[in-house]
């Protein structure tokens, strides 16, 4: 799994040159200034009496938190951590805030402050307005999702979030893991199944509402089903998980340090495609702001307080990232042909798994870049759970994600493909 520490050396260094890790500080400074700010809710609880609690939306709300927070000048979480999840984030519940209505409108004003000031100085802020929890679709067929004191429906979104936002950003990335979020973002009307339904998701999301916001993109997980998909081995929502996997850098097919509306949908359609339970199974659609499609969902290029992990040419398979904590914060499929690498929070210890193996490693401070190639590896053992969580360990991140899965995938759906530059010929 080892390769040779100067070929390492150079592909490390010819990797993150292409996208800016690298570059002077000149140079970095004529790049545009874009300034980031993240509202993440997260609630276990359901108000229905027929709707039992999640166990993990205030986990994904935790982990959505540590991957934005060392990116963004202001990252808010309002969510009620349950005993567990505190111990796991010792020291976030006292930055949390409950996820009632007031405390999210209050939020909103306060990073509209911020976003206003920032845009006045001729920067371009951007926000990520992500929400885990329970949704519903009601009688009239409008979305909502719940909050600890009430339903925050589609007219809510629209009214209370979009259009105070949007003249403040230069975009808004909504970012929806619950049952029936389309409803949520959506006109009425009923969800199509089958090959209809991405055409039909398209065509309304273009409605009346959403097109004159054209600085807003979305991503949401679509299922109809009572239930969201947790996964208990990781104590975090299946959808939020690929999200996170893809933000983190898992999604960069192109090695550019960003993270595009079509590499995300294309690395969940990879992350999916080998599980055959029903069960397990999402259902999801993403759209880029119309304003400009190749916006970026994620920038790792931007100065930041993330460290980096090179994982290069050669190794390839499912792997995963999980730091002391037992927290897995990435998980992908590599094609041996590319480089990737991941963007962690610095500061902690992490290990870097196989089915197999498992090597230390940690990221003392930002932009420092660890170079998985030089890692010492020891013998892994995987427990089993459970038929459910059979269907998760063996088959999700099944399918390599690289450039020709990507390739494939953005043909058939007729999407703008990201440009993908061939690697740097280092044979010897």
């Amino acid at each position: 799994m080892h390769l040779p520490y100067r070929l390492l050396a150079s592909r490390c260094t010819l990797l993150l040159l292409g996208w800016g890790l690298a570059f002077p500080l000149s140079a970095q400074a004529e790049l545009p200034q874009r300034t980031a700010y993240a509202l993440i809710i997260a609630n276990n609880a359901s108000l229905d009496p027929k709707q039992a609690d999640l166990r993990y939306a205030d986990d994904d709300g935790a982990r959505y938190y540590e991957l934005f927070a060392p990116q963004a000048q202001e990252t808010l979480l309002l969510s009620v951590l349950d005993a567990e999840t505190q111990e796991r984030h010792p020291g976030l519940a006292a930055r949390a805030r409950p996820p009632t209505r007031a405390a999210l409108l209050e939020a909103l004003r306060q990073l509209n402050r911020r976003m206003a000031a920032d845009k006045a100085a001729g920067l371009t802020p951007v926000l990520y307005f992500i929400f885990t929890g329970h949704g519903q679709r009601g009688a009239a067929g409008e979305g909502s999702v719940t909050l600890l004191d009430g339903l925050f429906t589609r007219a809510d979104l629209y009214k209370q979030v979009i259009a105070p936002t949007v003249p403040n950003v230069g975009f808004l990335h909504l970012i929806v893991d619950a049952c029936d979020s389309y409803f949520f973002v959506n006109s009425r009307g009923a969800l199509p199944v089958g090959p209809a339904l991405g055409a039909t998701v398209t065509q309304h999301l273009a409605s009346r509402e959403l097109e004159r916001f054209p600085q807003v993109g979305v991503v949401l997980s679509t299922s109809k089903a009572q239930e969201s998909h947790e996964w208990s081995a990781i104590s975090a929502g299946v959808f939020s998980h690929q999200v996170r996997s893809a933000l983190a850098g898992a999604a960069d097919v192109n090695a550019d340090g960003r993270v595009e509306y079509s590499e995300l949908m294309a690395f969940i359609a990879s992350a999916s495609q080998g599980v055959e339970d029903v069960r397990g199974r999402l259902d999801i659609f993403a759209r880029p702001p119309p304003l400009d499609r190749s916006a970026p969902l994620s920038d790792l290029a931007q100065k930041s307080g993330l460290g980096y992990l090179l994982i290069p040419e050669g190794p390839g398979g499912r792997m995963w990232v999980e730091d002391t904590r037992g927290v897995r914060l990435a998980e992908f499929h590599k094609e041996r042909e590319r480089a990737l690498v991941l963007g962690l929070p610095a500061g902690r210890g992490y290990y870097l798994r196989t089915p197999g193996q498992e090597a230390r490693f940690t990221v003392q401070r930002g932009r420092q870049v660890v170079d998985a190639g030089t890692l010492s590896w020891t013998a892994l053992s995987v427990a089993s759970r459970g038929a459910l969580e059979d269907a998760f360990r063996d088959h999700l991140f099944s399918v390599a994600f690289g450039p020709r899965f990507y390739s494939g995938y953005v043909a058939s759906a007729g999407m703008a493909p990201v440009p993908l530059y061939p690697g740097p010929d280092l044979s010897p």
